[in-house]
């Protein structure tokens, strides 16, 4: 169903076309010797970041309606198995990034605030601003500006966000801390070593 689906309605169509798959297959059981027993819905369960989401009981009664729709309520249907990695850990996990440059053109309305975490660091979920992440920074609830915000390195793809109405304070200056929240899933994974001599993000447990 893709990651991060928003969408409580995505499974339908994908069990539909898996329980016509299992009568195939159980179909050919004669001849093959193999019974299917089980079907993995695979991830997409969504953590929390810019957008709303539904709560995950709402996913719960929308996937176990399709699930009967398509394959019956009988004793022998298959197990149902999960993979809820992102929403189980996404808000596990803050960011802490710090400003290296809050920058001011005067062809361009938005200051470019740069950070010493870009897409290379761990963020690569933000390509096309796919992964919209909270920030928290010290001056939040003072006045805000609009931002573009990018990565420390040369690489001209070290965009975060450029075209998302992201907004941070008027006082935000080199030196301060910006939390990136809601991340706890795949940014420490997508960290590479050492792309252009910046150190691999380090975790700590707590």
């Amino acid at each position: 169903v893709g990651s991060q689906q928003r969408d409580v309605e995505a499974w339908d169509a994908v069990l539909e076309a898996t329980a016509q798959c299992f009568e195939r297959a159980t179909a050919l059981v004669g001849r093959t010797g193999v019974r299917p027993t089980f079907v993995n819905l695979g991830g997409g369960f969504p953590a929390r970041y810019v957008d709303g989401i539904p709560a995950v009981e709402t996913y719960g009664r929308a996937i176990m309606a399709a699930f009967d729709r398509h394959f019956g309520t009988a004793q022998d249907r298959p197990v149902l198995l999960a993979e809820p990695g992102r929403y189980l850990v996404g808000d596990a996990g803050v960011l802490r990034t710090e400003v290296v440059l809050v920058s001011e053109r005067s062809i361009d309305p938005k200051r470019w605030v740069y950070l010493d975490c870009g897409r290379f660091g761990g963020l690569a979920e933000t390509m096309e601003e796919a992964i919209r992440y909270r920030l928290r920074t010290p001056h939040d609830g003072a006045p805000t500006g609009p931002v573009a915000i990018a990565g420390p390195t040369c690489d001209s793809a070290d965009v975060l966000y450029e075209k998302s109405d992201y907004r941070l304070p008027l006082a935000l200056r080199a030196g301060d801390p910006v939390d990136i929240l809601s991340a706890g899933a795949y940014t420490t994974t997508y960290s590479a070593v050492g792309f252009n001599g910046f150190a691999p993000l380090a975790e700590h447990f707590v």
